[in-house]
């Protein structure tokens, strides 16, 4: 069930990213739904020398959740958690939040958040650790997404997906392993840029950066990530050669 955070905007709150002028509703009023199982656990194979996984978890969502915020086309921005710390992050950073009842999984923590949306909204499904994420990037993905049924990004790596994009409420997302054969196998349209411009491959680039690894981290770094991660990372004693 949609539950509100002590002072945090509750899930079924008349919430928009963005103000539209008065009498009129917000063009292409996507929703955002991020779900992150726990800000403490997870990441094991994120071993930076300087910086503790947990602490990096939560710069990854904040940063993921801000890039929503700051995106026009996307209406309501959902942090999806059994997490309690999740509830209180979302306070802090003004999103909506769904307390997953169980840790269930990726898809189904998705699927019970759209579903408490009551909406016919079209979704985009973001994992949280997605740093490089920004307005400009998602309004690139959407641009391409809104002419689809159903569509994904597919990760860097070119095994995963980063993001899943429906605008049928029936379709279900299939992120976890080899999901982007996955994606593809269950109907969904793997998204591209229309123009291979140098501005536009860096956009795609950044939209398909996901962090598992400190290798990841350290291409995240070079693509630009929003300022949690950048503050963190700028910060740490092997950044600053102490």
């Amino acid at each position: 069930t949609p539950v509100q955070a002590s002072g945090s905007v509750a899930l079924n709150g008349p919430v928009t990213n963005t103000e539209a002028p008065a009498g009129q509703p917000a063009a292409n009023p996507w929703t955002a739904i991020i779900p992150v199982r726990s800000l403490t656990e997870g990441k094991s194979r994120l071993e930076h020398p300087a910086i503790a996984a947990e602490a990096l978890i939560e710069a990854f969502v904040t940063d993921t959740v801000n890039a929503c915020l700051n995106c026009p086309e996307i209406g309501r921005t959902v942090l999806v958690s059994p997490d309690p710390l999740a509830a209180d992050l979302a306070q802090s950073l003004g999103c909506e939040f769904f307390a997953e009842p169980s840790v269930s999984g990726i898809n189904e923590a998705i699927i019970a958040a759209r579903s408490a949306l009551s909406s016919n909204e079209p979704t985009i499904a973001i994992l949280g650790d997605t740093p490089c994420l920004s307005g400009p990037v998602l309004t690139a993905v959407l641009a391409r997404a809104e002419h689809q049924p159903v569509s994904f990004v597919s990760d860097s790596a070119g095994t995963g997906s980063t993001m899943w994009c429906s605008n049928d409420p029936a379709a279900r997302p299939h992120f976890g392993h080899h999901s982007r054969a996955k994606h593809r196998e269950n109907g969904a349209v793997e998204l591209a840029p229309d123009h291979a411009t140098p501005a536009s491959l860096e956009l795609w680039a950044r939209a398909r950066r996901d962090v598992d690894t400190d290798v990841d981290l350290w291409d995240a770094f070079r693509l630009g990530t929003g300022p949690a991660t950048r503050e963190l990372v700028e910060d740490s004693p092997t950044a600053t050669g102490k």
